[in-house]
């Protein structure tokens, strides 16, 4: 049971934007779903306990295999901070959410950027 756990706000990125023809690569793409994540919770990156990033395939399309990580370039205060890229193809998402979850439930942390 995961009582206690919440979800405090959340973002959601275009998916029929073409972001090769904006110009737009997996740095600018992190910087938009971290920063509207952020604010749509209402906290800052400091407050983040863990970092948990689902992604399917997204190495292949941009050669940054280490995901994970990608969050801390887009906010100082997150460096340092635990984090984890999740692979489970299309429940990619889902897994992340879960790995958060159980940290959260398990009292390991107050916050966690999924």
């Amino acid at each position: 049971m995961t009582s206690g756990v919440w979800v405090l706000g959340g973002y959601q990125s275009d998916f029929a934007r073409n972001l090769t023809r904006e110009g737009v690569g997996i740095d600018g793409l992190t910087t938009e779903v971290v920063e509207g994540t952020l604010a749509s919770a209402g906290i800052s990156g400091g407050e983040i306990g863990s970092v948990h990033v689902g992604n399917a395939f997204g190495q292949l399309f941009t050669g940054q295999g280490h995901l994970g990580a990608m969050p801390a370039t887009v906010d100082d205060s997150l460096w340092g901070t635990p984090s984890a890229r999740h692979e489970a193809a299309c429940a990619s998402g889902s897994i992340a959410i879960l790995a958060a979850m159980a940290e959260l439930a398990a009292g390991l942390y107050d916050s966690s950027l999924v």
